[in-house]
């Protein structure tokens, strides 16, 4: 038993060595705290609050402000949707760019419907519904969503995935089973 045991922390040891050697020389290193550094940050769409460490910096485009160098986290919030929360690397003495487009996690559902006339229901609760033209509902939450089509006495359920600031088309046919 006392083999086993010592055999066993041995394979631990060089499982543990090996994994230390593998990881990439850059995720060790962490950037010198209190420096002079820059941060540079640039949102698509532009006026986005922008966070560091906590502290409101300002709206996007970020250019070339001077921060303390550091990990540190970088929040942006558009319209109330916290977009971005990382831990972001500040370098002192060199300039720090974050680029990136920020999506609002909503999005718009067009529907239509066979036949025509249909009551539409958004995860069991009414929407509206079709009069022979396609209906768009926007405002949804990015994620799965039930969508159902209640046409007389046929029904047809789809679920549909709504992408933020995307408009999904679909087209549901009460007449199949």
């Amino acid at each position: 038993m006392k083999r086993f045991s010592v055999f066993a922390m041995l394979l631990l040891l060089l499982g543990v060595s090996v994994y230390a050697s593998d990881k990439d020389e850059d995720d060790l290193k962490v950037p010198a705290r209190g420096k002079k550094a820059r941060l540079q940050v640039i949102t698509d769409p532009p006026n986005s609050d922008v966070y560091l460490g906590g502290k409101f910096l300002g709206k996007s485009p970020i250019n070339e402000m001077e921060v303390a160098s550091g990990r540190q986290t970088l929040v942006i919030v558009d319209q109330g949707y916290e977009l971005v929360n990382i831990r972001f690397n500040v370098w002192p003495d060199s300039l720090n760019v974050y680029n990136a487009r920020t999506v609002i996690p909503k999005g718009s559902i067009e529907v239509t419907t066979i036949p025509g006339k249909c009551n539409v229901l958004v995860d069991g609760d009414a929407a509206d519904f079709t009069d022979n033209s396609a209906l768009t509902i926007k405002n949804l939450d990015a994620g799965d969503h039930l969508i159902t089509a209640k046409c007389g006495k046929k029904s047809k359920e789809m679920l549909v995935k709504i992408k933020g600031e995307e408009t999904i088309k679909v087209t549901i046919d009460a007449t199949k089973k």
